[in-house]
């Protein structure tokens, strides 16, 4: 039977919507692909989490091709899903790759200081989350030669260079200081981060680099800076992640 929200969560949720004191698994197969931002998200607010893994192997759309007995516990039978346990000992489950990051954003403080902060993040972020998805699903996961060839042409000629021009000019406005808004570190730095390792891993040092691009590149390095990111990027689980990703990507 295919399950549905179960609304006696509402109160746990909402009571725990800014505590940090949880635990979390987040399912998703291995590579970095959609559960990017949120498994760096928790890398770098320093929560108590692992990832976890569907029973199919590393290459299988979120949607499709991996086990019917684990699509059909799932709300929307895709992946990732997010498990919070609280430290009372409630469940909390969230589907659906924005809902899961917006919910973190929210729990980590991720949205800046105000209500007009957290409009700039948030169009940052999907501006960031647009780049994503033509390189991840018209580039990256094609397997048509030609077709990869022709979209990874008007990537870099349509579609990567104006993301540059207008994401420096932001960057610059708020003093090329390593995040979009303010001071803080935002939902909108960490997916700008996920995204240039794509665009680095697909076009080397073309477009994005320290000399070429030093707005970015300076989100790029605060973010990696960050001590529990720099740990986890030693775990042999974010090793298996790479690995998973270069496989997927054909490295």
């Amino acid at each position: 039977m295919s399950r549905t929200f179960d609304n006696n969560a509402r109160a746990t949720l909402n009571e725990s919507i800014y505590r940090q004191d949880s635990t979390f698994k987040l399912s998703y197969f291995k590579f970095h692909g959609l559960a990017g931002s949120a498994r760096l998200i928790l890398a770098t607010s320093g929560a108590k989490w692992e990832s976890i893994f569907p029973e199919a192997g590393l290459y299988y759309h979120p949607c499709l091709d991996w086990a019917n007995v684990e699509k059909k516990d799932t709300l929307f039978g895709c992946l990732p899903v997010l498990y919070e346990t609280t430290s009372a000992g409630q469940k909390i489950e969230v589907p659906e790759t924005d809902a899961i990051e917006h919910y973190l954003a929210k729990k980590f403080k991720l949205y800046g200081d105000d209500d007009f902060d957290e409009i700039k993040v948030r169009a940052f972020a999907n501006s960031v989350q647009s780049l994503m998805t033509f390189l991840l699903l018209r580039v990256l996961t094609v397997s048509d030669t030609e077709y990869k060839a022709k979209m990874m042409e008007r990537f870099q000629t349509e579609t990567l260079p104006p993301f540059i021009g207008i994401h420096e000019r932001h960057l610059e406005a708020n003093g090329r200081n390593g995040h979009y808004v303010g001071n803080k570190l935002s939902l909108a730095d960490i997916k700008l981060a996920v995204a240039l390792e794509l665009v680095v891993s697909a076009t080397g040092d073309k477009f994005v680099s320290k000399e070429a691009t030093p707005a970015l590149w300076a989100v790029w390095e605060t973010v990696n800076a960050i001590p529990s990111y720099v740990e986890w990027k030693k775990t042999e689980s974010f090793a298996e992640l790479e690995e998973g990703s270069k496989g997927l990507f054909g490295k």
